[in-house]
């Protein structure tokens, strides 16, 4: 067998070096062979300084795309982020450029934000942007708040400085110091007590906290608002400073206190008042005093904010779901409708009330009996009044991933079982009603899944044994509603004015 040259070997192993190479090239630089997975959204900065093309695009710390093109428009930066297509975003998803700790790279963050809000398409535009913060206007801000800190402190020097004012300043800090000894022995011997109240409010505030996870757009605006007022401190720290000339010129309330012996004397009676008061409340006496001292007045506050606790905990697990469903009845061509309205105090038991149109109508059965020359005739008639109504009145019970359910059902006694699959988004469930003796009872075989939050898919065999030639195989589509559902829709509608 012929041996390979040198020559063969060494050009052998240059090929497969350079497709090693070509495939780490592939990989580390994020390139793709066949179609693209990903999908454009793009938003408009105050400012992108330090953010340039290819770094990560990150949602709660995992990397979801990249940033594509970064170009100046209308005399903002804008911004294209390219993003997997398995991501899916809300339309009020918010945008922050952030940095990788003090000095590292700049990337971009997105904060997702209601979950029941619209998906946002490719192509669209991100409306809640957060730019980077400058760090050379952070640094002058801090300095010239430096400053006026500075001048604020000389000037309480200036205030206090001196004998008089060292001397009334000693003797405000002797009556505080007296005045907080005595509210810590007041605490020490009523720890008990307090801690109680505290456990109670703690548990209080924890409910309270549960509801405020419904309102984080209400939430938003205030840290909105909040951010507003910063700016503010600027201003604020210059009025103080006026404030302080006031005082140091002897104006106003403060600057008596500083300047005159009888005002000076006067807090110091305030102070003795404040003592006597906590002296009082360690005693037992007044509204306070009881409060602390009194084991049934801590007993009943206690007891009612445990109420309030029950009462939030019920009000979260008490639902309401408005539901409607169409099945097409596939023998008969036609659409039998419900109108539902479930009503669950608690996660394994709910009530249903409906309205059924069924195309095919209510059977109506008269008997009329003659007698004729000593002979009796009994006659039967059956008729189908078209345009009734059929209703549903039922309470169900579950267990686990069983559910049982008994009452009226299309305006006849009857019984049903539900059973839940894959997280309650697959139901399969049997009913059997109208037990009349002379036909077979009325038996049906469906099947709900719910592949999106308000809409789910229906199918199966309707009256399946049926011997009047009523049995139908039926697919529908139905649409269900919670009550926070209602709410949130109903408070995005715009009001005409």
């Amino acid at each position: 067998m012929k041996r390979l040259s040198v020559e063969a070997k060494v050009g052998f192993f240059v090929v497969i070096g350079i497709l090693i190479l070509a495939y780490m090239s592939m990989k580390l630089g994020r390139l793709q062979y066949g179609p693209d997975e990903r999908y454009e959204v793009y938003g408009y900065f105050d400012s992108a300084e330090g953010l340039v093309k290819g770094v990560p695009v990150q949602v709660a710390g995992v990397e979801v795309g990249r940033v594509k093109d970064i170009t100046l428009e209308a005399g903002k930066a804008k911004v294209i982020l390219q993003l997997d297509r398995y991501v899916e975003i809300g339309e009020d998803v918010e945008a922050v450029i952030r940095t990788k700790g003090v000095l590292g790279d700049k990337y971009v963050e997105l904060v997702l934000g209601l979950p029941q809000a619209p998906l946002m398409k490719p192509g669209g535009r991100i409306q809640q942007t957060v730019s980077p913060t400058n760090i050379d206007t952070l640094l002058q801000q801090l300095g010239s708040i430096g400053k006026d800190i500075k001048e604020l402190t000389g000037t309480f020097s200036g205030v206090l400085g001196g004998e008089e004012g060292k001397a009334s300043l000693k003797i405000i800090i002797d009556n505080l110091q007296e005045l907080a000894q005595t509210l810590n022995e007041t605490v020490k011997r009523n720890q008990e007590n307090i801690n109680r109240t505290l456990d109670n409010f703690s548990f209080f505030s924890k409910d309270l906290r549960e509801i405020s996870g419904t309102n984080k757009e209400a939430l938003r605006e205030i840290v909105t608002n909040f951010r507003e007022a910063s700016s503010q401190l600027r201003e604020t720290i210059i009025a103080l400073n006026r404030i302080t000339e006031k005082i140091n010129s002897g104006e106003g309330t403060i600057g008596k206190l500083i300047h005159d012996e009888e005002t000076v004397e006067t807090m110091n009676q305030t102070l003795v008042a404040l003592r006597d008061i906590a002296e009082k409340i360690d005693r037992g006496e007044g509204t306070i005093g009881r409060l602390v001292k009194d084991e049934e007045t801590v007993d009943n506050l206690n007891t009612t904010l445990s109420s309030i606790n029950e009462y939030l905990q019920k009000e979260q697990r008490f639902q309401t779901y408005i539901d409607y469903r169409g099945e097409y009845l596939l023998d008969s061509e036609e659409v039998k409708s419900y109108y539902s309205l479930r009503i669950q105090p608690k996660e394994d038991k709910y009530y249903l009330l409906g309205i059924v149109d069924d195309p095919a109508g209510k059977k109506k059965r008269t008997v009329t009996t003659t007698t004729v020359g000593g002979v009796t005739t009994t006659e039967y008639k059956e008729e189908i009044e078209k345009d009734k109504l059929k209703f549903t009145a039922q309470i169900a019970k579950r267990y686990y991933d069983l559910g049982l359910r008994g009452g009226m059902f299309e305006s006849t006694g009857g019984v049903a079982a539900d059973y839940y699959l894959f997280d309650d988004r697959l139901v399969l469930s049997m009913e059997a009603f109208d037990f009349d003796p002379d036909e077979n009872p009325h038996l049906k075989f469906k099947m709900d899944y719910t592949p999106f939050q308000f809409l789910y898919l229906t199918g199966g065999f309707d009256n399946f044994i049926s011997d009047e030639g009523k049995e139908s195989v039926f697919v529908g589509i139905g649409l269900q509603f919670s009550d926070q559902d209602l709410k949130t829709l109903i408070s995005g509608v715009p009001i005409p004015r």
